[in-house]
């Protein structure tokens, strides 16, 4: 059996992912922080209220954990199998398959602090809280090119073990 579909989807996978991740970095954050409405002529007041902010980035996030976390499963299954079944690439591609994983620790051990930071509660009418908020929304997304550097590894690794063991 050839495992050409197989490289082809762990790599696929990888890509994705980090694809993915740097997006929501690079432009989606960005976007979420751009702080001032271009129509305004008040240059001094924020676009979004804290507690809508909060509420989007809420939403970003929850949409990549339901995602990220079983495509980084299912990449990383991927690359075990060809480490299983490719014993020239197999130091390779077990590095690839624990790069591939290794998005759910570094949330949980990393990130997680600042995402309870985020996940605070809000009231409506605190104007004190958009620049704690906002400041805390940029780390996470700092600390999310992390995970993008992982993915970007495993994509990489896995790239170099399949080059090699052609």
């Amino acid at each position: 059996m050839s495992l050409k579909p197989i490289q082809i989807s762990a790599l696929l996978g990888s890509g994705i992912l980090s694809g993915g991740s740097f997006c929501i970095s690079a432009f989606c954050i960005p976007s979420l922080l751009t702080p001032y409405s271009h129509k305004d002529t008040n240059k001094d007041q924020a676009v979004l209220p804290a507690k809508t902010l909060q509420t989007q980035w809420q939403h970003l996030y929850d949409t990549g954990k339901r995602f990220f976390p079983s495509l980084a499963a299912l990449t990383s299954s991927a690359y075990l199998y060809l480490a299983y079944n490719s014993p020239n690439g197999r130091p390779l591609y077990l590095t690839s398959a624990f790069c591939s994983i290794a998005i759910v620790p570094y949330t949980l051990l990393v990130m997680m602090g600042n995402i309870k930071k985020i996940q605070t509660e809000i009231k409506e009418e605190d104007t004190q809280d958009v620049p704690r908020l906002r400041g805390d929304i940029a780390k996470w997304a700092n600390l999310n090119y992390g995970r993008t550097a992982l993915e970007v590894a495993a994509l990489l690794v896995g790239a170099w073990a399949m080059v090699d063991s052609a």
